[in-house]
């Protein structure tokens, strides 16, 4: 049985549930802290009165009109199966019980150390805490797979490390194991959103649409 972090519905959005990108201000999940409980995974992908907090990484070079971020296209059977085959700009996961154990989070946070063990464990990369920084959140109810997660949304900043575009690519891919990834100009990526959008007419998932446009515009 595998345990995952979540919060109940109600105790995250006391109101109706807001929908979209989230500016920073709009939750303190520190403050939240009491509310936030492991449980089991399987049961909670079924039940939407609950959301599982997700540490979600958009992978990033350069700033303003040369800024380009990592995307990557899962593969068609991928372990969730409702996001095989779409394309994505973050990497992230579950916050399981052992994340409580990483030294990090007594200067981090939970939330933040998981962030950075998922990078290095998906990606194969470490920039460093620095590199993170929080960008917003994301809540969407529009499909099956999101209306049970919240996402906590990170840039990570990679100028700072070494190796040309494309070595990052075969050093992510080579972690990740997804079908395809490339770097986009954050200024195309807007445009690609509409289904059948992203390239070779495949299209994006929820949580990337929605932070594209939080990011990006």
């Amino acid at each position: 049985m595998r345990s995952i972090l979540v919060i109940e519905r109600k105790h995250l959005f006391p109101g109706l549930s807001p929908q979209g990108f989230l500016p920073t201000d709009s939750v303190d999940l520190p403050a939240l802290a009491p509310r936030l409980f492991f449980a089991e995974r399987d049961y909670m992908e079924q039940n939407s009165h609950y959301k599982q907090v997700i540490p979600y990484l958009v992978l990033q070079r350069g700033e303003g009109g040369s800024a380009r971020v990592l995307c990557y296209q899962r593969r068609t059977k991928h372990t969730e199966a409702r996001l095989g085959g779409l394309w994505s700009v973050g990497f992230g996961g579950h916050i399981e019980p052992v994340d409580r154990q990483d030294p990090l989070v007594e200067t981090h946070g939970l939330v933040m150390a998981t962030a950075m063990r998922e990078l290095e464990e998906e990606t194969g990369l470490d920039p460093g805490p620095d590199a993170l920084r929080l960008r917003g959140y994301i809540n969407s109810d529009s499909e099956d797979v999101s209306s049970v997660h919240f996402g906590v949304v990170f840039s990570v900043d990679l100028d700072g490390m070494p190796g040309e575009d494309e070595e990052l690519v075969q050093l992510v891919s080579a972690q990740a194991e997804p079908h395809q990834a490339r770097w986009i100009p954050a200024a195309e990526l807007p445009a690609m959103l509409p289904a059948g959008g992203a390239p070779e007419g495949a299209s994006f998932e929820d949580w990337s649409r929605i932070a594209v446009r939080g990011i990006f515009g």
